[in-house]
């Protein structure tokens, strides 16, 4: 049913439950599984250049470290995972790489609402079932 899968992990407990989640409906349907990281955009007005070699140097061991985290998952699950790193708008990014790639089904975790900020602002997880243009799971904490 589904020949792509796209993973959102970013290292979180949820995201460790939606990466197990992920790797469980590819193998029944023998899918295409990938994890996706985005690092948010660098700011736009560093106080200096050694700021922005800083934070691109963080953002890069921060990457290593999830796909690290990536490849025991692929290792203990005996499944192959890819795994990409973007820079952009979270919700954005994955939404415009799974049109893109024509994946079939989009995995992120959840938290649930809480508080005011839940209810205002949204959270990544409704954003991208909201605009996605596949199918989306959002796998509870």
């Amino acid at each position: 049913m589904y020949k792509k899968i796209l993973v959102a992990y970013d290292g979180s407990e949820g995201s460790k439950k939606a990466i197990d989640r992920a790797i469980k409906i590819a193998q029944l349907h023998q899918s295409e599984l990938t994890a996706i990281w985005v690092q948010s955009k660098l700011p736009h007005y560093p106080e200096t250049i050694s700021e922005v070699k800083q934070e691109q140097d963080g953002a890069l061991a921060f990457a290593n470290k999830l796909e690290v985290e990536v490849k025991h998952f692929s290792k203990q699950m005996n499944y192959p995972i890819r795994f990409i790193y973007q820079q952009g708008h979270t919700t954005k990014t994955i939404i415009t790489y799974a049109e893109k790639e024509h994946i079939g089904l989009v995995v992120v975790g959840s938290k649930g609402h809480s508080n005011l900020w839940g209810r205002l602002l949204g959270h990544t997880a409704d954003m991208i079932s909201e605009n996605a243009h596949c199918d989306v799971l959002i796998v509870k904490n």
